[in-house]
């Protein structure tokens, strides 16, 4: 039966928990919220420790509208700044990455050192009289840590540590993380002209995989695919358990099936893997490669997506080359997954778009196997908990 333009306006005949109400993607006044209530308060993942490998190594990145500095400064340790002079504000570092013992304005040549401090002011006897002291004039910096080689840092001076907000959600992938040292081999990104939260839905509810072809015909086809459970922590993290699934790559015609001398540390041949960092984070393992996706949100509907994959230090030039090319049949620029996942998130933007579709539904119940959205609603469970206001009803902020 079809409905009406009042039927769509109605909420579902649904717990307030499965469904959303879909102003939630569409709506800047919430992006710029969740700017504050969310990204200005989490850890959110930058980098892996490999792009600042050695000593006055950096990276610049965006966090969210904020320009960041990272670097490894002379005593080893990764620090990030704003990317801004304290001077008159502007951009500091322009390139992409490089090693650094000094920064350097090129507005009014102001520099800075690796540790953030302000070495040099351009005639500065002029800022005497008023008592302007280089030594107070560093860079902004934030909190950065580092677990099992991921770079995170918070925006938050008060918020709680980076284990604690962890909670262990990476004890899926701690054996491939920690077995040798890893670095990132391929980088690539792209603009996704959708919200920031659909491409994180597609990393955490594997309902989605019916939209790959190869996932249909390697993945879904092994017995074990549906018998695995979601577990989830505290924060709104969550990762699969349950039987190893050992993908079948001898069903995607010209693939081998097995992909002997590449496979990761800790894995077991054509095992896949997933874990889900709230809020915009995901770790995907497939034996030979680890993918990293991250977000930089740009506005309501616009997304920079990031993906970095990772692989030992120790590879040979034959594992790598081999690596590289089982990394792009599925995750590359041209492979097929990630073209399909722009698809499907553009597909909602255009659904979404005008606001007759006022809900879409996260209903799925599996006893939390697989394919269950019980992930989608646990996501939204702390997507509200930061926010103030159910997902299934922006209108309604809850009492401070």
């Amino acid at each position: 039966m079809t409905r009406s333009g009042t039927d769509m306006h109605h909420p579902p005949q649904l717990p307030t928990t499965h469904f959303l109400d879909n102003r939630i993607y569409t709506e800047q006044s919430i992006f710029e919220e969740e700017v504050d209530k969310i990204f200005g308060r989490i850890w959110k993942f930058v980098c892996h420790e490999s792009e600042v490998d050695q000593p006055f190594d950096f990276r610049t990145l965006d966090f969210v509208d904020l320009p960041l500095l990272v670097t490894r400064d002379d005593d080893g340790k990764v620090r990030s700044f704003l990317n801004a002079c304290s001077h008159r504000g502007a951009k500091v570092v322009r390139e992409l990455s490089g090693n650094a013992r000094d920064f350097t304005c090129p507005f009014h040549l102001w520099t800075y050192d690796a540790k953030g401090n302000c070495t040099a002011v351009t005639r500065d006897e002029a800022y005497e009289s008023v008592g302007c002291d280089k030594a107070d004039l560093g860079l902004r910096e934030f909190r950065t840590d580092v677990h099992l080689g991921m770079v995170f840092v918070t925006l938050n001076d008060d918020a709680e540590d980076l284990d604690a907000f962890l909670g262990g959600a990476l004890e899926q992938v701690e054996d491939v993380l920690s077995a040798e040292p890893l670095e990132v081999y391929h980088y690539n990104e792209t603009i996704v002209q959708a919200n920031w939260k659909n491409w994180q839905e597609l990393d955490s509810e594997l309902y989605h995989e019916y939209l790959h072809v190869i996932n249909r015909r390697t993945g879904m086809t092994v017995p074990t695919y549906f018998t695995r459970n979601w577990k989830f922590y505290a924060n709104g993290h969550g990762t699969l358990i349950g039987p190893p699934l050992q993908t079948d790559y001898g069903k995607q015609p010209g693939w081998k099936a097995e992909r002997d001398g590449r496979v990761l540390p800790g894995l077991q041949p054509n095992e896949y893997r997933v874990v889900d960092i709230w809020p915009d984070t995901a770790f995907v393992v497939r034996d030979s490669g680890f993918r990293i996706d991250s977000q930089v949100p740009i506005s309501a509907t616009e997304t920079l997506v990031q993906f970095r994959a990772l692989a030992p230090k120790s590879d040979t030039p034959e594992q790598r080359e081999a690596r590289y090319r089982d990394h792009n049949q599925f995750w590359g620029p041209f492979g097929r997954n990630v073209q399909e996942d722009i698809i499907a998130c553009e597909l909602q933007r255009d659904g979404m778009r005008g606001g007759h579709l006022r809900y879409s539904l996260i209903a799925r119940e599996e006893e939390g196997l697989t394919q269950d959205e019980i992930t989608l609603r646990r996501y939204y469970e702390e997507w509200g908990r930061r926010m103030g206001r159910a997902a299934s009803n922006i209108s309604a902020i809850a009492a401070e």
